[in-house]
């Protein structure tokens, strides 16, 4: 592990790294690699910058908490081609500064992405769903429904919330996941199914306590949570 630190420490250099920053290119090389005690310093070093710079775009929480988590898979999570984002620091300046830009970065385009909202993002689920007695509720109940799925996403814990979008909305792979979090894929395969399966009961409570159907059609309105979910909750997180 040495020789390779030196040899990217070497490449830092003739980019332009500067002596003074050699352990903050080390510590974001460490990240890189995942070394635990590494991720955990750079979060505490680099958490006030991230929520500086997305409050300078949007002061809504859940949207610096975007802003953090797709950082977090910007910088960490390698591309196609296995390149780590994070070993772009050279030290030519502080590692604070660099992912200060950066976060800016991200911030402005999850805001230019999302644009207005100008249409229900639920809508067209209902032509797509095939059951004809899924599509005649989701047509009947859509605007409860959304309403419903929407709440129970924001009654979630944060880290259930984080997964789901990382997963449905940043299409991170479970592998991905697990990297990001430092967990095994099976611990990342439960985290995300049990973040979904608290939504789809969340949901159906609130449908039930808000409709009046008849116990006959419970089981029907559980269905139609539970039919594509996962595209549903997509669909939410970005709306």
């Amino acid at each position: 592990m040495d020789d390779a630190f030196a040899a990217h420490a070497e490449r830092c250099r003739q980019r332009g790294g500067r002596p003074e920053h050699l352990d903050e290119v080390r510590l974001a090389w460490a990240a890189g690699r995942g070394d635990a005690a590494a991720l955990l310093r750079l979060e505490r070093l680099i958490a006030p910058d991230i929520e500086a710079a997305a409050r300078r775009v949007d002061r809504d929480p859940a949207f610096i908490d975007e802003v953090h988590q797709a950082l977090r898979v910007r910088l960490l999570i390698p591309t196609d081609d296995g390149h780590l984002r994070i070993d772009d620091y050279a030290g030519r300046g502080p590692l604070r500064g660099w992912v200060a830009v950066a976060a800016l970065r991200v911030a402005l385009n999850l805001k230019r992405a999302a644009g207005p909202a100008t249409h229900d993002v639920l809508a067209e689920l209902v032509s797509d769903e095939a059951d004809p007695e899924l599509r005649h509720l989701k047509t009947l109940y859509r605007t409860e429904f959304r309403e419903a799925l929407q709440a129970a996403l924001a009654a979630l814990p944060e880290r259930q919330r984080a997964v789901l979008r990382l997963c449905y909305v940043d299409g991170l792979t479970l592998p991905g996941l697990a990297r990001l979090y430092q967990v095994h894929d099976s611990t990342a395969s439960r985290w995300v199914s049990a973040a979904a399966a608290a939504v789809a009961e969340d949901a159906r409570r609130r449908l039930m306590a808000r409709l009046s159907v008849s116990a006959s059609s419970l089981d029907s309105l559980a269905r139609m949570v539970l039919s594509n979910l996962d595209v549903s909750i997509a669909r939410i997180l970005r709306g």
